[in-house]
C-alpha cells in the first residue's frame, strides 16, 4: 500500500482522466477513475467532480474537459486533483509542469495514483524526472510511428485508413482498384473533359444515389478534389514521397 500523503480530510477533490485511442496500452478512463477513487479513499478526501477527455492526445492542452477543470481551478472550486499518472497532465514536460504550477498557484495539489511524489524539493525533483521520461516516451513513439509510415510509403503501401474514392486496400495493404467506384471516377473525368458543368454531373450522381467516399451527397468541392488528385494517374503520394506508377492507374 502506498504511504498516505498529508492531505486535509475535508479537502474537495476532483479526478482528471484522459484516454488516447491511438495508444491501446493506455489505462481506460474507467480504470483511471477507479484507481483515483481508491486514492481518494486512502487520503480521506471527497471526490466532487470527474473531468474526462476521451480519445484526445496528452500532447495538446486543447482538451475540453481539461480546460474546464483549469477554469474551475482558477475559481478555487476544489483543493486537490487526482490523476492516474503524471502523463495525464501533458506528456510535454514543460507543459505538464506549467499546468501543475498553475494549479499550485491556486492552492491546489496534484496527486497521482500510480506515482508517489512527496510535496518536497526531492519529491518535485523526482516528478520532473518522471515527466522527462514521459516526454521521451511520447517523442520516441512518434518517431517510431513516423518511421513506420515512411517505410510503408517507400513500398507504396496504404498509410492511413481513408483512401481516395475508387481505391481499396488489398490483403497486403497495397492500393487496388475498387472497380464500381473507379467507374464513377472515369465517368466524372470523361464528362468534365466533354465540357459538362459540375452542377449537372452532381445532380446526375445524386439522383442515382451514388455517394462520396464519406457517404455524403456530391457537391462542387468533391469534383475539384478528384480532378486535382494525381493518384488517379497512378502516382503514389505520401508526405514528400512521390512515386510514378506506384499505384494502379484509373484515368
Amino acid at each position: 500500500m502506498k504511504k498516505r500523503i498529508n492531505t486535509n480530510s475535508a479537502a474537495r477533490a476532483v479526478i482528471y482522466a484522459r484516454y488516447s485511442s491511438a495508444n491501446q496500452r493506455d489505462c481506460s478512463i474507467e480504470q483511471q477513475v477507479e484507481k483515483c477513487r481508491e486514492l481518494a479513499a486512502r487520503e480521506g478526501v471527497t471526490v466532487i467532480e470527474i473531468y474526462a477527455d476521451r480519445a484526445i492526445s496528452g500532447k495538446t492542452d486543447r482538451r475540453p474537459n481539461f480546460q474546464r477543470m483549469m477554469k474551475d481551478a482558477s475559481l478555487r472550486q476544489f483543493d486537490v486533483v487526482l490523476a492516474w499518472k503524471s502523463n495525464r497532465m501533458g506528456r510535454n514536460m514543460l507543459q505538464a509542469m506549467m499546468n501543475e504550477e498553475q494549479l499550485r498557484s491556486n492552492g491546489i495539489r496534484t496527486i497521482y495514483a500510480e506515482e508517489d511524489f512527496d510535496d518536497t524539493a526531492a519529491g518535485r525533483f523526482a516528478l520532473r524526472n518522471m515527466m522527462n521520461v514521459n516526454q521521451f516516451y511520447s517523442e520516441n513513439m512518434a518517431e517510431d510511428i513516423k518511421r513506420g509510415l515512411y517505410d510503408n510509403a517507400a513500398n507504396c503501401m496504404v498509410t492511413n485508413g481513408h483512401l481516395p474514392y475508387g481505391y481499396k486496400a488489398d490483403e497486403t495493404l497495397h492500393y487496388a482498384i475498387d472497380e464500381p467506384k473507379a467507374a464513377v471516377i472515369r465517368e466524372i473525368f470523361t464528362r468534365v473533359s466533354c465540357g459538362e458543368a459540375f452542377v449537372d454531373i452532381m445532380a446526375s450522381l445524386n439522383a442515382r444515389g451514388i455517394k462520396t467516399s464519406y457517404g455524403r451527397p456530391w457537391g462542387r468541392s468533391s469534383f475539384q478534389k478528384i480532378l486535382s488528385n494525381e493518384r488517379y494517374r497512378g502516382i503514389y503520394i505520401y508526405g514528400d514521397v512521390r512515386i510514378e506508377g506506384g499505384i494502379p492507374r484509373i484515368v
